[in-house]
């Protein structure tokens, strides 16, 4: 019986179960680094030690898809290295340090390693052709080399002079883990309010690890439409002047390219300029007045209606309040003068 006793003591010392703790539940082995992240083409070195001395012989060993280190028989540490990481296999692949008591159990630390490769170029490519009004148009955003993809996300923003917004996030490109090309495409509503709006797309990549996304952006892209004009003044009215009075009216358009005016009136064209100037307004300029704004994509107009009024009557009103003034001023007088000759009134 005694016998018995000390041979299941020998085995659970050499199965490392009669120190306390078995190899399995409590890996007397540490890590350098438990997670890390590799930027593609870097270095890697991990370094993987003994927490406590055993008694037992052992050895002590790197189990990867890259580079393996042999186990080495009662060495403190080993060193897991590879000089310039390129295969994305080590993403999916499980790399850890092991411990094993010679005869008895196996241990293992696993690393979390992950293999990222920001992108070579993001670059916004457009629809061949002008863009003009009233289009869906097609802008694409061409990654290149980028990984992994799996863990990508494009992000397309608008820029116009108010507000830059968020406008798309695209995601779930493919479920490999690995570098590759990536391209993706927005649909925009051509219209004169998206003229000189810019857009940009940014490559996002998501890893546990990072602390804040790895962002990189394309060069802003200027959007050109082209579009008739639109007339921004003068409003349609109608204007009343009298003889004698100048007449200014500037007419003023937006559009692409850009307009050229013409102002008429009837069937005349009176001046091939925004400006419509007339310094003596008489009575035979009363009429209709249109300015037209015209560029190769259309045209546009407004109409302005002028009333001259003639100014002599005002000339008669005058003359009539001043000779009335007069006969007052003259009416007293005339009541006022004996009183004074006999000294006032009684």
């Amino acid at each position: 019986m005694r016998v018995c006793v000390f041979c299941v003591l020998v085995v659970g010392l050499k199965l490392g179960v009669y120190r306390g703790y078995t190899l399995a539940d409590n890996c007397p082995i540490q890590l350098s680094h438990d997670s890390l992240l590799v930027e593609y083409g870097n270095a890697v070195k991990v370094n993987c030690s003994l927490t406590t001395t055993l008694n037992e012989p052992y050895m002590l060993g790197w189990e990867a898809v890259i580079n393996p280190v042999e186990p080495v028989q009662d060495t403190t540490s080993t060193v897991w290295s590879v000089s310039s990481l390129t295969d994305w296999e080590i993403n999916t692949k499980d790399i850890f340090c092991f411990l094993t008591v010679i005869g008895g159990t196996q241990c293992e630390k696993p690393l979390k390693l992950n293999l990222y490769k920001r992108a070579d170029s993001v670059v916004i490519v457009r629809d061949n052709g002008d863009w003009s009004e009233g289009e869906q148009r097609k802008l694409k955003c061409e990654i290149k080399n980028v990984g992994p993809v799996s863990n990508l996300t494009v992000q397309w923003t608008r820029l116009d002079q108010n507000q830059t917004r968020t406008i798309r996030e695209s995601r779930n490109f493919t479920i490999s883990s690995r570098m590759g090309d990536v391209t993706d495409t927005l649909e925009v509503w051509t219209s004169p309010e998206e003229d000189g709006v810019q857009y940009q797309c940014s490559a996002l990549l998501d890893l546990i690890q990072f602390k804040q996304q790895q962002v990189d952006e394309s060069q802003p892209f200027n959007i050109t439409v082209l579009y008739k004009p639109i007339i921004t003044g003068p409003s349609a009215a109608t204007v009343s002047k009298t003889a004698g009075d100048a007449l200014t009216f500037y007419c003023s358009a937006r559009g692409k390219p850009k307009p050229q005016f013409t102002w008429t009136t009837g069937n005349s064209n009176i001046t091939h300029s925004p400006l419509l100037n007339i310094s003596n307004v008489q009575s035979e300029h009363q009429g209709n007045y249109t300015c037209i704004a015209s560029n190769s994509k259309g045209s546009a107009s407004v109409t302005v209606t002028v009333n001259v009024s003639d100014s002599s009557w005002w000339i008669i009103i005058v003359c009539v309040v001043v000779a009335v003034v007069l006969l007052l001023i003259a009416g007293l007088f005339v009541y006022f003068k004996p009183f004074q000759r006999r000294g006032g009134p009684v």
